[in-house]
């Protein structure tokens, strides 16, 4: 059986995916075979890192600059983010979060604004994160 929270691409957004959830999510992600990038943030990386990384993670183009704006083009070109169904699992948000609360907040924001953009096109993109945040739901299953 498929995880129903994930077979709606048009509720893809930025969710909290609580530790006992993760197992069902990963097996769900192959078998809608979504594309499924992770990303480990660690204790003492500051937000460029972390928005490097990122770049690796869902393998950006060499021109991707790490910053906000970047991000926000390359999630929604379809040539730097190709296909059409996406899930990117971030543990150690706690890190950023309590390095650089500022950054962490924004960084959702462009998640946000990416998505919607996205879910305009029909592309689905899922930003799962390892802790809850205030303003950002549960992933529930139902």
């Amino acid at each position: 059986m498929v995880d129903k929270s994930l077979t709606f691409p048009d509720q893809g957004g930025v969710y909290h995916l609580p530790a006992t959830r993760r197992s069902a999510v990963e097996l769900a992600t192959k078998k809608l075979q979504y594309s499924h990038h992770h990303l480990d943030i660690h204790q003492g990386m500051d937000i460029g890192t972390v928005l490097a990384r990122i770049g690796e993670a869902l393998h950006f183009p060499d021109w991707y600059g790490a910053n906000f704006d970047a991000l926000y083009d390359c999630l929604t070109d379809p040539e730097c983010l190709p296909g059409e169904d996406h899930i990117l699992t971030i543990d150690g948000c706690e890190h950023i979060l309590s390095s650089d609360p500022v950054g962490y907040a924004t960084l959702l924001e462009v998640f946000a604004a990416a998505i919607d953009d996205l879910r305009k096109t029909g592309v689905s993109l899922w930003v799962l994160l390892d802790r809850p945040t205030p303003g950002i739901r549960t992933l529930t299953g139902k």
